[in-house]
């Protein structure tokens, strides 16, 4: 009899790697501080995605709390070990997967609880539809607005999840393996939690945000959008370094560069989303991989049609 794999690029080895937790170093979260802490990358490090984003909304509040910080990493990558290895020895998940039952209580050979009522050949029709409208709607807005980088988060989004997971070199690659690590804990969350409708996707990041003040569920799934939407801003950020440089005025290049990495944030959060929703859906229901395949290259189809739609206008 065949075994069901909830995920084929799941395994228990997968399983113990992520429910270890990661040691954070003093000397990565005050490099991380110093030269990217306005954004509060620092916090992201340290697991601390709400004050993370509000940093990352506030410019550092201003740069103040961003300079006050400087002073407590230290403590706070003591106290985030702590707990980490507290959780660890309790047979608790990790901070990271704080929505996860006990590493004893999970079987991923078993099939996910919602996978009867969400199987149907109409939901793969339907996340064809709603892959290629999210895509086209992507691609057309991001030639006004000059905004391109979510385009390729989202194509990297995708090539991560079809191929990066199954290739076992990612895992010694320090950026490639923080983006399995991400990945693996995405499909954990779907695979915990009931995905839901799928003509309601489309809404999911602004319910995502209104519910998480009352849903400890939905706020760690808008909480893992939203740490892959701020890291990507911050490395385009930091990739514009040299035209900020250039700028008549560096203020004015920081101010233009900040407004564009929020845009990029935004944007990230709103198309990235629903995207993974569905596409992760469709793996955790163990569809053939041509399927996996057709699905993501459609909707990378639609975002180039989007583009060229907008281009020739």
């Amino acid at each position: 009899m065949n075994t069901f794999s909830a995920d084929p690029d799941f395994s228990q080895s997968v399983i113990d790697e992520l429910y270890h937790p990661k040691r954070k170093y003093f000397s990565v979260a005050f490099l991380l501080g110093l030269a990217l802490g306005v954004f509060g990358v620092h916090r992201f490090y340290l697991g601390k995605t709400i004050t993370g984003a509000l940093m990352f909304l506030t410019g550092g509040g201003g740069g103040l709390w961003w300079f006050i910080d400087l002073f407590f990493i230290k403590k706070m990558v003591n106290n985030h070990n702590a707990e980490e290895q507290r959780r660890l020895d309790a047979g608790e998940p990790p901070l990271s997967l704080a929505f996860l039952p006990p590493k004893v209580a999970l079987n991923i050979n078993e099939p996910p609880a919602w996978r009867a009522k969400r199987s149907s050949k109409v939901r793969v029709y339907g996340s064809l539809f709603l892959l290629s409208l999210t895509g086209f709607i992507l691609g057309t807005i991001s030639t006004p607005t000059g905004t391109y980088q979510p385009c390729i988060i989202l194509f990297i989004f995708l090539l991560a999840s079809l191929t990066v997971v199954r290739w076992k070199m990612a895992a010694t690659i320090p950026v490639v393996s923080s983006l399995t690590r991400w990945i693996h804990r995405l499909r954990l969350y779907y695979y915990t939690v009931d995905p839901g409708n799928i003509w309601l996707l489309a809404l999911r990041p602004i319910f995502g945000v209104l519910m998480m003040p009352f849903s400890p569920k939905g706020r760690a799934e808008v909480l893992l959008y939203f740490e892959l939407g701020l890291v990507f801003s911050a490395f385009f950020f930091v990739s514009d370094l040299v035209e900020i440089l250039q700028h008549d005025s560096i203020w004015e290049g920081i101010g233009l560069s900040l407004s564009q990495s929020f845009q990029n944030f935004i944007y990230t959060y709103l198309f990235v989303a629903p995207v993974g929703a569905l596409i992760t859906t469709q793996i955790l229901l163990s569809r053939r991989d041509y399927v996996i395949w057709v699905l993501s290259l459609v909707c990378i189809l639609f975002i180039c049609l989007g583009l060229s739609v907008t281009i020739n206008a």
